[in-house]
């Protein structure tokens, strides 16, 4: 085992360590804000894991469009909620042993599903930049989805900010 094989197993350990460390903490969190910051720290660490596979498109995107776009919009959201939400009672005893029944089966498949699978592992990483790949794939084989997708994105954001607007 070389020594960059050493390196990068310890620094993918510790960023999975990091995110089951932040995800948990987000559930936890009494905060709003703090969950929202701690699931900024868990999707940065889904960017740094998709570099760590050669995945260069999918680690900007996956910072762009999640940690620099979904999760500010929830901050600006719970920012913009009033801070007195009449809630009901809370979830019920029933409510939280099933979901906690309903997480433990999901993460018992989960661990077995992992721990079983053959992975075929490659002798040497995949080096290939993917990015001018998609990009030739989006403007060639894919224009005509592409551009479709972006007018209806364009659509549902217009017609988002005429519903938001007050009169």
């Amino acid at each position: 085992m070389a020594a960059t094989d050493v390196i990068v197993s310890i620094v993918f350990y510790a960023i999975a360590a990091l995110m089951v460390v932040a995800g948990i903490s987000m559930v936890v969190a009494q905060h709003m804000i703090r969950s929202a910051l701690l699931l900024i720290v868990v999707l940065s660490g889904v960017a740094i894991l998709y570099m760590m596979l050669s995945a260069d498109f999918l680690a900007v995107a996956q910072l762009l469009v999640y940690v620099g776009a979904i999760a500010v919009l929830m901050l600006f959201a719970i920012m913009l909620t009033p801070a007195q939400v009449d809630l009901s009672g809370g979830s019920s005893e029933a409510q939280k042993i099933s979901a906690a029944l309903t997480a433990l089966v999901v993460g018992v498949i989960a661990i077995s599903v992992v721990t079983t699978h053959p992975w075929n592992l490659r002798a040497s990483p995949l080096n290939v930049e993917t990015t001018e790949r998609i990009g030739m794939l989006l403007l060639n084989t894919y224009v005509l989805p592409f551009w479709i997708a972006s007018i209806l994105l364009t659509v549902g954001l217009i017609g988002a900010i005429v519903i938001a607007r007050e009169e």
